[in-house]
């Protein structure tokens, strides 16, 4: 059997809502990671079903630092949230 491409791609995450998923995909390009939102309006032509939520995809050898990116972005430190 193979080994895998460095040049596959995975499902990160998944997001609440587009929005998100954009603000996540922008954290991700600001630190140099490629990254491709899937599905994120595929709920604008079917109605609110769930399970239709928007997916994060980045190559497989970003996908460590990435997932470090995200948990950052989700909980910044307390550093960041205070005035000199």
């Amino acid at each position: 059997m193979n080994a895998a491409e460095p040049q596959d791609i995975v499902r990160l995450t998944t997001a609440p809502n587009p929005a998100q998923a954009h603000i996540w995909k922008q954290a991700l390009i600001d630190e140099g990671i490629t990254c491709s939102v899937v599905g994120d309006y595929l709920n604008a032509g079917v109605g609110n079903i769930s399970g239709l939520l928007p997916e994060l995809w980045v190559r497989r050898e970003d996908a460590t630092r990435a997932e470090e990116v995200l948990l950052r972005h989700q909980h910044p430190s307390e550093d960041q949230g205070e005035s000199a």
